[in-house]
This record gives structure tokens, C-alpha cells and sequence, in this order.
């Protein structure tokens, strides 16, 4: 067991902003958008279901992931177009909190314009602004503070993960562009299918 640091999640999350985004707390009013989002095979491939949502019913389930009172073990963002207001064109943050793990995905007519870097950008210079507490860890990283901080433990640094679909070029030149750096690979049944999948990390900066 080993000591790290990790963020004290603000509830709500305050809304933050970009020369041209807005990244704010999810919404009930997003199903709407969040489900033309999951709807989009090019932008569902790469998640952890390989698949479209079959229903309104199923995007209304993985939103209540993010929805009051789950939000406050995530940090995890709607993001809109600051010209075009009310309407969420993507999503990014942690969105698996032990240990805390980073995702995002955006409408595919969407892509192309550099959105995923600028939310990604400001999402992290959000995440290591946050105030932190100490905890205990095994050894994948999750929390076991609980057991209690006894005896002479090693600190290590916090660390933020990302897996990635090894298939998926884009997510990895975005990942790279940030610092994340590939730390092993597993195999993962997604959709029926056999999918390699890449584990990276990013160190909290000094």
C-alpha cells in the first residue's frame, strides 16, 4: 500500500469556459442531445459499449452516472458551443472517480475543429487546481482510505488515467498532446468483439 493525493470534487462543479466552449454540469434537458450524441456509430465505436444507445432509456441511464446526487464523485462536463447556447455538442472528464479516470467524446459533425483540445485544456488546468487530500492506495491506485493512514507508508505521485480503444488514432494523438503516456494494454470483450485497449497516465505537474 502506498500514499497519493486526490482531488476534493467541488459539488456542484462551477462551470468553466473557453475562448469559444462552455463546459458545465450535466442537465436532465440534455437528454435530447446527449442521446443524438449516442446515437452516432463513428462516436459510440470507441466507448466502452462499442454500440449505439437502442433508446432514450438507456442515454437517461448512463446521464444519472453524472446527474445530482452521483455528480459529486465525478467531474465530468456537458460542453456547448458558446455561439450556439443550450445545446451539448460533447462531453469530457472523470468520469471513474477510483481511480480517477478521463473520457470524452464529441458529435461527429463536430470534429475537426480543435474543440476536444480546448475542452481538454481547460478541463485539466481545472483538475490540478483543485484542493487535495491524502489517501491510501493499492497497487492499481484505488482508494483505501478507509483501512486508515498507519505506519511508514511510501507518498507517490497522483496520477490521472486514460484508456483508449489502440485502434483509435485520434484519442491517442490528443492523449499524447497532454502528457499521458502508455503504461500497459489489456483485452476487453466490447459489442461481441475482442478490443486491445491502451492504459495511459498523466503525473500531477510539480
Amino acid at each position: 500500500m502506498k500514499k497519493t493525493t486526490r482531488p476534493v470534487l467541488p459539488v456542484p462543479a462551477p462551470p468553466l469556459r473557453t475562448s469559444r466552449l462552455l463546459l458545465r454540469p450535466f442537465q436532465p434537458s440534455d437528454l435530447a442531445d446527449f442521446h443524438v450524441l449516442r446515437t452516432q456509430i463513428e462516436v459510440m465505436m470507441w466507448t466502452s459499449t462499442g454500440k449505439e444507445d437502442a433508446n432514450q432509456e438507456v442515454t437517461q441511464a448512463w446521464m444519472n452516472r453524472f446527474l445530482p446526487p452521483n455528480e459529486a464523485t465525478t467531474f465530468n462536463f456537458a460542453v456547448e458551443e458558446l455561439a450556439v447556447p443550450g445545446v451539448v455538442i460533447g462531453a469530457l472528464g472523470c468520469h471513474t472517480s477510483e481511480p480517477p479516470e478521463v473520457g470524452f467524446f464529441f458529435r461527429k459533425e463536430y470534429w475537426g475543429k480543435g474543440y476536444a483540445t480546448e475542452t481538454f485544456q481547460r478541463w485539466l488546468q481545472a483538475w490540478w487546481e483543485l484542493p487535495r487530500k491524502e489517501v491510501l492506495i493499492d497497487s492499481e491506485g484505488e482508494d483505501l482510505t478507509a483501512q486508515g493512514l498507519d505506519g511508514d507508508i511510501d507518498m507517490v505521485s497522483e496520477v490521472l488515467r486514460a484508456d483508449r480503444d489502440a485502434r483509435n488514432v485520434a484519442s491517442a494523438r490528443l492523449l499524447e498532446k497532454f502528457g499521458f503516456r502508455p503504461v500497459g494494454e489489456k483485452t476487453e470483450e466490447i459489442n461481441g468483439a475482442v478490443v486491445k485497449v491502451i492504459k495511459a497516465q498523466l503525473q500531477r505537474p510539480n
